[in-house]
């Protein structure tokens, strides 16, 4: 269908603000409307595939999303045709297959059909609209499969690590990989041994221009670091000096050469990630939900709304000649002609190993929007994130660098031993510039610069002798390998196969959330919880986790999307021994757990078995290994938890009041547990109070909750008083509200209670921003029936698409609220969500 065409189209896209783009540039006849990323998946609280049954799977209308397909299919019935426009990838071809579902295509497939736009400008949007398609199955089939694998994978895997470790731990197909990559690499560092050895440099100056050469060679021996030779010892080393004391270094071969150095290529999505790591010092999820908001659009004021970035998500470096020869022009009128090869450059060529689209490389839409002319439009990330691309593309397509490298070898022969040693210098001097005039690639600390990245050497001949200023020996020690900074993991996550590069951002971020690793000087270095976990899931699942098995299972997921093989036939040859490692697992579980888990030279001082390292919310302790029947709990450093024992006696029962540690965290508990009696009375200390703190009297009001406040008149129904999960609260039947504090909890009212629970309650606080630096007002978070969002009690504004809550700074809250505030305006005023001025945390208690 043409974009003139008359007849009613609804055209679906995933985000919001890829809706607004996109309808500005459509007329009449055309509604564009958004399904906010996924409409279905699988269900959460339990497996939802059946592998005995052909792998039967069962996917669910996410919560919240229910209204949103209401309205899409009273649109669609309105509508002649419906127009699947989600992203270009396996994902947006799964959410277009869910909604096509949700709307009917089943009664009537020639109402639907699919386009893409790797681009939101006019010209794309137009063209796409011109050449629909249908929806591409074998996409869908293997996103399908893929969410199929590591819901089998994490329902399965990970309640290996509740037992021994900690409830609530996940294990993650490809997330686990990952941190095993982490974990190796640390693994190798502190079993590392510094190795000595030293190096002789020769400080030379012909004509007062003073330069170095390096011991390369010693009887035509090998090379060290640096590729030049090593000696052992300082012994060696005085040696060897005292070998060349007062010998002329004379220039024995002087080797000059021309090189030429290529740009890089314009960016993938891996590459992107790393430049932008590197460079702008942002996370992988930071630099994806911002590339998000450039291909979606932004208002450049009188050029009008405009997707500023190619799609962000792909393998390709390809490029079209159109943009790539509007780069050069613009190359040609800024730096002249030289500047710019014959004819577009397309990076073409061979398709890396995984790639999965035949999209563009991450380009600007058009390159005569120059960063400068956009950076007043765009937020901070955004600015900085678009002017990388459009460098990185704009010097991609500008003519390679060329500069002259000069080798100088020196021939001396000891006088006191006779060897042959060769010194060498290298430097370089650049004679055009050509890209390196726009964008260099920027380097990690050890990262080797190249040939070009030297300085430049005097003009010498064979036979020359410059004047020896010293011979200095110098001391080195061989380092660890680095370990790994986001740029780095990424890298070596595509290089190995591992997943694939659009999910590269949320594998990164789940390990860190998790509490697995932590950056230091932004490198990741694994918690004692993220190594135990790997280490754990190794050892049970040695196949699973493996690398190799990981990058197999990509390669099977792409010839599912190729159409060369069944999606139940990856499945088929998946499970059988998965399910067969899960049952060894079982069986080895209790040996793998007490061998990496015990605590070297540890036992337990009340029945003198093994001591095991264990966690709970608060960190690690030692707990008894003959746990349950032996509760010895004591801190690492040996100690046992403050305040640990008996804290008196229950005013009225008479029975002891006990403070303990366990899985999940101190306690107090009442008593003992007897022999056939039931569990004793048990109350988890509250955030914010430490053992040390609990008196006698805070211990029987802790134990007292829940505590009935009376009966509903209404309903009929309890009404209680406790402390749960999420602090103190309220509650009736399955209703629960927050008290403001603790010590609320021991005296609330019925009345009280009752005035609570009529109360709506409002959305969960996700994040607290701090005030709004204009207003004062306070910025925060909050989740809403339709997603995240944020707020100042005034104006709400959904976050972007795929953007995570974590990531928001202050900086992006204003402008999200400033341009929610504008769109109010112009549209007389958007309706205020239900419960937007609500900064009340929804909680729920125990009983949840």
């Amino acid at each position: 269908m043409s974009p003139e065409a008359k007849e009613t189209a609804l055209v679906i896209v995933e985000s919001p603000a890829k809706a607004r783009t996109i309808g500005k540039y459509l007329g009449r006849g055309y509604a564009v409307e958004a399904s906010v990323g996924h409409v279905k998946d699988l269900p959460k609280k339990d497996l939802g595939v059946d592998p005995d049954d052909g792998f039967e799977t069962r996917w669910e209308v996410i919560r919240g999303k229910g209204k949103i397909l209401k309205e899409l299919r009273k649109k669609a019935r309105k509508a002649d045709s419906v127009i699947l426009a989600t992203d270009p990838d396996r994902e947006g071809e799964a959410i277009a297959w869910h909604v096509a579902d949700e709307l009917g295509i089943q009664k009537d497939p020639e109402r639907f059909r699919r386009v893409q736009f790797r681009e939101i400008t006019r010209a794309a949007v137009e063209k796409a609209l011109r050449e629909p398609a249908r929806l591409d199955m074998h996409k869908v089939e293997a996103q399908q499969a893929r969410r199929i694998l590591d819901r089998l994978v994490g329902y399965k895997a990970s309640p290996f690590l509740w037992g021994p470790i900690m409830p609530g731990l996940s294990a993650g197909r490809v997330q686990t990989v990952a941190l095993r990559l982490i974990c190796e690499r640390e693994d190798e560092i502190r079993a590392f041994q510094p190795v000595e050895y030293w190096s002789i440099t020769a400080h030379l100056a012909p004509d007062a221009e003073p330069f170095q050469a390096k011991l390369q060679t010693v009887d035509g021996g090998g090379t060290g670091p640096d590729q030049t030779a090593t000696l052992g010892t300082e012994d060696a080393a005085a040696s060897v000096m005292a070998d060349l004391e007062g010998l002329p270094f004379r220039v024995a071969e002087v080797r000059r050469k021309e090189r030429r150095r290529k740009p890089s290529p314009p960016f993938t999505t891996s590459t992107m990630q790393q430049e932008a790591a590197k460079r702008l010092r942002f996370p992988a999820r930071m630099t994806m939900s911002t590339a998000q908001r450039l291909y979606e659009g932004a208002d450049l004021g009188r050029r009008g709304t405009v997707g500023l970035i190619t799609y962000m998500r792909t393998d390709s470096t390809r490029v079209s000649t159109g943009a790539a020869a509007e780069a050069q022009r613009w190359v040609r009128e800024r730096f002249g002609p030289t500047y710019a090869p014959r004819g577009p450059v397309s990076w073409g060529g061979k398709k890396q190993k995984g790639a999965q689209e035949a999209h563009e490389a991450i380009r600007p839409t058009d390159p005569s929007i120059h960063p400068d002319e956009v950076a007043r439009h765009l937020g901070s990330a955004e600015a900085r994130l678009y002017r990388l691309i459009w460098l990185r593309f704009v010097a991609s397509q500008m003519s390679p660098m060329v500069f002259d490298t000069t080798t100088v070898d020196f021939h001396l022969e000891g006088k006191e031993t006779g060897r042959k040693y060769v010194f060498r210098s290298r430097g370089s001097v650049v004679r055009f510039p050509g890209f390196s005039k726009l964008y260099q690639d920027t380097l990690e600390t050890g990262e080797r610069k190249g040939m070009d990245g030297l300085d430049p050497l005097p003009d010498l001949a064979e036979g020359d002798e410059p004047e020896v200023g010293s011979l200095e020996p110098k001391q080195h020690f061989t380092q660890p390998p680095a370990r790994f900074s986001e740029a780095s993991l990424v890298k070596e996550m595509e290089k190995q196969g591992i997943g694939r590069p659009s999910t590269y951002a949320q594998t990164l971020s789940t390990i860190q959330d998790r509490g697995y690793v932590e950056l230091e000087e932004r490198r990741f270095v694994p918690t004692a919880l993220g190594d135990t976990v790997a280490k754990l899931l190794v050892r049970v699942f040695p196949d699973l986790f493996d690398v190799e098995f990981t990058s197999r299972m990509e390669d099977e997921l792409d010839r599912v999307e190729h159409g060369e093989v069944p999606w139940k036939t990856v499945l088929e040859d998946f499970y059988p021994g998965f399910r067969a490692r899960l049952e060894a697992g079982k069986r080895d579980s209790d040996t793998i757990v007490k061998e990496l888990l015990a605590a070297e030279g540890e036992s337990c001082e009340k029945c003198g078995r093994p001591m095991m390292v264990k966690w709970n919310r608060r960190g690690r302790f030692l707990g008894c290994s003959g746990y349950p029947e032996c509760r010895s709990v004591r801190s690492m450093d040996g100690e046992e938890m403050e305040g640990e024992g008996e804290l008196g006696t229950h005013p009225e029962s008479g029975t002891p009041v006990l403070l303990k540690s366990g899985p999940y965290g101190p306690y107090v508990q009442l008593g003992e547990a007897g022999e056939g009696e039931g569990k004793p009375r048990r109350s988890s200390l509250p955030d914010g109070v430490e053992p040390g703190d609990v008196t006698l009297e805070l211990a029987v009001k802790l134990l007292s909750l829940p505590r009935v406040l009376g009966t509903d008149p209404e309903s009929g129904d309890e009404v209680k008083a406790g402390l749960g999960r999420y602090g103190p609260y309220v509650n009736r039947a399955r209703e629960y509200r927050s008290l403001p504090n603790l010590e609320k909890a021991f005296d609330v009212t019925l009345e009280e209670a009752l005035e609570l629970l009529a109360q709506r309650k409002g959305p969960a606080v996700l994040k607290e921003l701090g005030p709004h630096p204009k207003s004062g007002e306070d910025v925060v978070i909050l989740d809403g029936r339709y997603g995240p969002y944020v707020t100042d009690g005034k104006t709400n504004a959904s976050l972007p698409k795929g953007a995570e809550p974590d990531s928001i700074v202050m900086e992006e809250a204003v402008k999200l609220l400033a341009a929610r505030k504008t769109r109010g305006r112009r549209g007389g005023g958007g309706r205020k969500k239900k419960g937007g001025s609500s900064r009340g945390r929804s909680r729920k208690g125990k009983g949840s």
